[in-house]
């Protein structure tokens, strides 16, 4: 009883929790002076509340497993783990985003999701996770992040107003399509076939004229019939 009468509050205060989470923390890091300990885990807090805005809206067009979304929260603040070899000064340049900020590490993820059936759910979760990290740290001033390496070596930085645009939207797109109840029907993705096939079997239980597996034989009116007189004769 609960759960019902929460659900409905959860799809409306849900979306604005987190975007005044992303907006908020997000403004709290450009406003503390850098260091790893102090701005680090806020950054990642506005990384994770913008990913999961994004999947909300997401959720709506497409029916995928839960491993999906849990994938892309995941991605979302673990592509920052690019970042140690230079904060310890073993490679890269340390006045620039590691090359693996780029769509080209999102394009190895969903090139192994289209090659893996098995793993092709968390994969391509976590191609989403990290468009959506590279969404918000084009917005996040210098040194930008080298979107389109190595076809393009130059960073990409675009103002504030994208990142707020970017919340206000996808608040907005959440809000409305709950509320008009668009979108019913989902895209179904990452489903597996069934080795079995379409026709259930059912091995314990009564046959039925559509089964045609080994021992279920339909069988016509009269058979039991016509077999008792072969035996008296």
């Amino acid at each position: 009883m609960r759960s019902s009468v929460l659900r409905p509050v959860w799809w409306w205060a849900g979306p604005l929790l987190l975007a005044a989470a992303a907006l908020a923390f997000d403004a709290a890091k450009r406003r503390i002076a850098f260091g790893v300990w102090t701005t680090g885990p806020i950054d990642e807090v506005a990384h994770l509340s913008t990913a999961a805005l994004g999947l909300l809206v997401l959720i709506r067009f497409i029916d995928a497993p839960r491993r999906f979304y849990v994938a892309a929260l995941i991605a979302s603040v673990a592509i920052d783990l690019d970042h140690i070899p230079l904060y310890l000064g073993l490679l890269g340049d340390p006045a620039q985003r590691p090359i693996t900020h780029s769509l080209s590490t999102a394009a190895v993820f969903v090139a192994a999701a289209a090659a893996s059936r098995r793993y092709r759910a968390v994969l391509a979760g976590v191609a989403t996770g990290l468009v959506l990290h590279f969404a918000r740290d084009i917005a996040e001033g210098y040194p930008g992040v080298r979107v389109f390496w190595p076809l393009q070596g130059s960073s990409w930085m675009v103002s504030y107003r994208w990142f707020l645009g970017l919340i206000v939207v996808l608040t907005a797109a959440r809000l409305v399509l709950v509320r008009a109840g668009l979108l019913h029907t989902r895209i179904p993705v990452f489903r597996t076939p069934s080795r079995l096939g379409s026709v259930p079997r059912f091995l314990d239980g009564p046959a039925t004229s559509g089964d045609h597996g080994p021992g279920l034989e339909p069988q016509e009116p009269g058979f039991e019939a016509a077999r008792e007189a072969r035996s008296r004769t």
